[in-house]
C-alpha cells in the first residue's frame, strides 16, 4: 500500500510574480544553511541573517545575493566577532575583530587579512599601532609592550616591521628607562646602534643578533707587580681594563660601574669564643678567592686625609733626628728586608706596633683615663667597681672606595689605602683569641714551674706567690685591655674587583678579579753608633777641667 508523503516547501515568506519578494525564512537543500530576511527579486537583499548549522551566523547588509555592506559575523569555532565592512561574503574595509583571548583588532581588512593602517590591542598596556600586510605586522609602527619582550625588556617600539617582526631603522623605548636607536633584524639589535642602559652604561657601535659586536667578558687588574707588596701607611694604585675574549681591550665600553673591595682571610669563629654566640645572624658572607680560602670584607679607602699622614711622616722624622743627636758621629741607614741589627745599633721606629716610636727616650708613664681625654681603652681599674666601664672615644673609619665607571674601557684608583680595622673586626678577634689561648698556656707551665721553687722557705714562698700572683694579674690585665689599633695590621690582604652595574647590562655581569695583597711594616731606620772610647772620654773630661782652672 503506497502512501503519499507531502514534500516541505524550503520557502515560507513574500513572494511576487513567482519570485521570492519581500521578507521571507529560507532552508538551503543541504540543510546547512538558512536565511532569514529581505528579498528582491528571487535574490536575498536588504537586511538579514544566514545562519549556518555550526552556529556561525551573518547578520547584516546583502546584494544581490552577496554578503556586501556593513554586518555582524559570529565564529563559532573561535568565538571571534566581526563588526565591519564586507566584500562578497569577505571581511574587506573597515572593521573591528574582537578575539577569544581579548585582544581586539581596529582598522582595515582586505579579503579576511588585516591589511593597511590598523590598531591591534592584546591587553590593556599591549597595543600595536601601524600598518599590516597579510595579517601580520609590516612596515611603520609602534609597538607598546606589557612587561618585558625577549632581550628587549621593552616597554615601546617605534620603527619598521616586516612580517611581524622588528626589522629596519627603530628606537625602543624599555620600560627600565634603558633606550636604544639605531638597526633591527629578525627582531634583535643588528647592525649600528647606540644603547644608552639604564645602569648608566652607553655603547655605540655594531651589534650582532641582540649584542654588541665588541662585548667586554672579562676583567684585568693592572699593578704594578703581582702579588702586590706594599708598606703600612703607603698608598698604592691599581687599574682595570675591559677586555673581550681574545685579550682586547674594549674601547666601547663606556660607563660600566666597577667596585675595588679588600678582604682577610675567613676564620670561623670557635665554639666558647667570644662571638660564637652573636655571630650566627650578624655573620658576613664570606667571599670565595682562587687562593684556596674564603675571605671577609676589610675596609678600604681612597680618601686618608693628607693630615694624619703629615703627621706620620713628621713623627718618623723626628725621631730620626732625635736618635741622630744622642750620639757622636752617629750617622742614619734604611735596612732593608731581612737585614739584621749590629749590637750598638738602635731602630728609630717601633716595629712592634707599626708606629713610629722614638725608642731611644725612656718611657712616659701611661697616663689615667681622666688624663687623657683622648684615650679610647676600656677603663676598669681605680674605680671602686670591677664592672664599670668608663665611656671611651673612637675614632671613625675614614669613608671607603667610592665605585668608577669606564671610561674607553679603562678605569683607575691612585690614592688606594688599607684602613685601620674596625672594632672587633672578627677575623683578628679570632687571631687574637688563638694567641691569647696559647699565651695561657706558656704563663701555666711558668707557674706551675715557679710553684715548685716556693717549697724553699715560707718568707721565700710568700715572695714567689706574690710574685705570682702579680703575674698573673698583669697578664690577666693585658688580655683584658682591648687595643685601639691606627694602622692595618701587616698579613696578607686579598683585593677583589668586581662589575656591579645595576641592573646588568644585557642581564650579565663580568667574573670578578683578584689579588693578592701583602701588607708589610715600615723599613726600619737604624742609628749607628761608635763603640764607647773609654780613654777618649777620659781625655775630653780632663780638658774640661783645666780649661775651668781646676787642679790636675
Amino acid at each position: 500500500m503506497a502512501t503519499n508523503t507531502a514534500r516541505r516547501e524550503p520557502y515560507i515568506g513574500e513572494k511576487r510574480n513567482f519570485k521570492r519578494e519581500g521578507y521571507g525564512v529560507y532552508v538551503y537543500e543541504n540543510q546547512y544553511f538558512r536565511y532569514e530576511g529581505e528579498w528582491k527579486n528571487g535574490k536575498k537583499h536588504g537586511h538579514g541573517k544566514l545562519l549556518m548549522k555550526d552556529g556561525t551566523y551573518y547578520e547584516g547588509q546583502f546584494v544581490n545575493g552577496e554578503i556586501n555592506g556593513h554586518g555582524f559575523k559570529y565564529f563559532s569555532f573561535s568565538h571571534c566577532k566581526y563588526t565591519g565592512q564586507f566584500l562578497d561574503g569577505e571581511m574587506h574595509g573597515y572593521g573591528v575583530m574582537q578575539y577569544k583571548d581579548g585582544s581586539i583588532y581596529e582598522g582595515h581588512w582586505h579579503k579576511n587579512k588585516k591589511q593597511g593602517f590598523g590598531v591591534l590591542r592584546t591587553s590593556s598596556k599591549a597595543v600595536y599601532e601601524g600598518t599590516f600586510s597579510g595579517h601580520q605586522r609590516n612596515g611603520e609602527g609602534s609597538q607598546t609592550y606589557e612587561g618585558k619582550h625577549k632581550l628587549s625588556n621593552g616597554d615601546r617600539y617605534e620603527g619598521y616591521w616586516v612580517m611581524d617582526k622588528r626589522h629596519g631603522h627603530g628606537e625602543l623605548y624599555c620600560a627600565d628607562f634603558s633606550y636604544y636607536v639605531g638597526q633591527f633584524a629578525e627582531d634583535m639589535f643588528h647592525g649600528e646602534g647606540k644603547m644608552q642602559h639604564a645602569s648608566g652604561m652607553l655603547y655605540f657601535g655594531q651589534w650582532l643578533h641582540g649584542f654588541p659586536s665588541r662585548l667586554a667578558t672579562k676583567l684585568k687588574l693592572i699593578v704594578e707587580e703581582s702579588p702586590l707588596v706594599i708598606r703600612q701607611g703607603q698608598p698604592f694604585k691599581i687599574a682595570v681594563k675591559c677586555l673581550d675574549d681574545e685579550d682586547n681591550e674594549v674601547e666601547e665600553d663606556q660607563g660600566r660601574e666597577i667596585q675595588v673591595m679588600a678582604g682577610f682571610k675567613y676564620i670561623p669563629p670557635k665554639q666558647g669564643s667570644v662571638l660564637f654566640d652573636m655571630i650566627e645572624d650578624v655573620e658576613e658572607k664570606p667571599i670565595p678567592t682562587p687562593f684556596g680560602y674564603e675571605v671577609v670584607s676589610y675596609p678600604l679607602t681612597d680618601q686618608l686625609s693628607e693630615e694624619e699622614v703629615t703627621a706620620e711622616d713628621d713623627k718618623g722624622e723626628k725621631s730620626a733626628r732625635d736618635d741622630d743627636g744622642e750620639g757622636e758621629g752617629g750617622d742614619i741607614a734604611e735596612a732593608g728586608e731581612g737585614e739584621e741589627e749590629g749590637g750598638k745599633e738602635v731602630t728609630g721606629l717601633s716595629m712592634e706596633d707599626g708606629t713610629a716610636t722614638d725608642l731611644m727616650q725612656p718611657p712616659e708613664p701611661a697616663a689615667s683615663p681622666s688624663q687623657d681625654p683622648a684615650n679610647t681603652e676600656l677603663a676598669t681599674e681605680g674605680t671602686g667597681n670591677p664592672c664599670a666601664i668608663t665611656p671611651v672615644e673612637t675614632t671613625p673609619l675614614p669613608p671607603p672606595v667610592s665605585t668608577r665607571r669606564t671610561e674607553g674601557g679603562y678605569v683607575e684608583w691612585n690614592n688606594l689605602q688599607l684602613s685601620p680595622p674596625p672594632p672587633l673586626y672578627r677575623p683578628f678577634v679570632a687571631l687574637d683569641e688563638d694567641k691569647k689561648s696559647n699565651k695561657k698556656l706558656s704563663l701555666k707551665d711558668k707557674f706551675e714551674k715557679r710553684g715548685s721553687q716556693v717549697k724553699l722557705g715560707d718568707s721565700l714562698g710568700k715572695e714567689k706567690t706574690a710574685g705570682v700572683a702579680a703575674d698573673e694579674k698583669f697578664a690577666r690585665t693585658d688580655e683584658e685591655t682591648p687595643k685601639i689599633e691606627t694602622v692595618a695590621r701587616p698579613g696578607e690582604y686579598v683585593l677583589m674587583v668586581q662589575d656591579v652595574t645595576n641592573p646588568p647590562f644585557l642581564g650579565t655581569r663580568l667574573e670578578p678579579v683578584f689579588l693578592m695583597l701583602k701588607l708589610k711594616r715600615p723599613k726600619k731606620i737604624i742609628v749607628k753608633k761608635p763603640k764607647w772610647d773609654t780613654q777618649r772620654h777620659i781625655v775630653a773630661a780632663m780638658q774640661a777641667r783645666y780649661s775651668s782652672g781646676g787642679d790636675p
